[in-house]
């Protein structure tokens, strides 16, 4: 029900502004196939081509990352002698997968920024809906993908007091994990402000549903509403809408978050986006995102400061797992 009205409402709204730029066109069209076809049980494993670029899933068989027209050519695998021979290719791709597994889970039950963060942050139910990027630590199984955003969190507290933070608008927020590692760590945040594309918006909604129930508000409740702002209380509260329906939003914000998706939007979006970042009286900002960027589909992400006036402060900072050689922009509102 809510995945389909969000489909069917996404038709009648300015898509130049609401709906996914050239990055994510193909992607959503075909999570949407998946998630229909498979649901979501198994969309953090590597069954299921719906969280591809937005959640920790691997990838095993490509069928799963086509589209309509993919999946018509992609029956050719089908004819009994190709089926054959494809089989066998994903049998070996399989055994690959599970000896990156296997490593990854090594690499991180055995690192010290690993162990550290396990000591100053709470980690709870981080590998529900068949999550297989995890390791084991003291008999407890934990995310890698969680872990990175404890990290993230971690490098971000250097500038901000995340225990007086009280309300939270994040933008593109992959399936909801770094919502649910804040709540869970910073119980005083209690206003939050979810908002992500379609259907990527349906899966972070569910997500975080069965981890906080009946504290999470859907597009099917919030839709009808002529002004949509958090309840005059103490109460958790987390507000999951698509991108149009940020113009019915009417809040102040303590903290605004962006990790990644802001590079694969069209500027246009962002500067729309920014118009409600300041009609929410955003206090603090911080933004992340990837250095290895392709130029057709993203753009080089020390532009972003541009969107801001140029007062955010940027530096690079290494990523949890220092022997991947790999580096993080932080752009933020606070000087590192």
């Amino acid at each position: 029900m809510l995945l389909n009205e969000l489909i069917k409402d996404e038709k009648n709204i300015d898509k130049t502004l609401y709906s996914s730029g050239p990055y994510w066109n193909y992607k959503n069209s075909r999570a949407i196939l998946e998630i229909k076809k498979k649901g979501l049980k198994d969309f953090r494993g590597i069954t299921a081509g719906i969280g591809s670029s937005f959640s920790d899933s691997l990838i095993l068989d490509i069928r799963n990352e086509l589209n309509n027209k993919g999946r018509i050519v992609g029956k050719i695998f089908s004819l009994p002698i190709l089926n054959i021979i494809y089989n066998r290719q994903l049998k070996i791709t399989k055994n690959h997968l599970d000896s990156f597994i296997k490593n990854q889970s090594i690499v991180y039950q055995n690192n010290e920024n690993v162990k550290n963060l396990l000591n100053k942050f709470k980690f709870k139910n981080t590998t529900d809906f068949g999550c297989v990027q995890s390791f084991e630590f003291l008999n407890k199984n934990y995310s890698c993908h969680y872990l990175n955003m404890a990290d993230r969190i971690d490098k971000l507290s250097k500038s901000f007091n995340f225990k007086s933070i009280k309300s939270f608008f994040e933008i593109g927020g992959g399936f909801g994990a770094n919502i649910h590692f804040l709540v869970t760590n910073f119980p005083n945040i209690k206003k939050i402000l979810y908002l992500d594309v379609v259907p990527n918006i349906y899966v972070g909604t569910e997500y975080l549903r069965h981890h906080f129930k009946e504290k999470v508000k859907d597009y099917l409740e919030l839709r009808n509403f002529e002004k949509i702002g958090f309840s005059k209380n103490d109460e958790l509260e987390i507000l999951c809408i698509p991108p149009w329906l940020i113009e019915k939003v009417e809040v102040e914000i303590d903290h605004f978050h962006n990790a990644a998706s802001f590079v694969e939007m069209p500027k246009l979006v962002i500067q729309n986006y920014i118009k409600f970042v300041k009609k929410f009286k955003v206090k603090d900002i911080s933004l992340i995102s990837y250095e290895c960027l392709n130029l057709k589909t993203t753009f080089n992400p020390e532009e972003l400061n541009i969107f801001f006036d140029n007062k955010l402060s940027i530096s690079w900072k290494n990523s949890l797992i220092n022997e991947y050689k790999k580096k993080l922009i932080y752009l933020t509102s606070n000087k590192q």
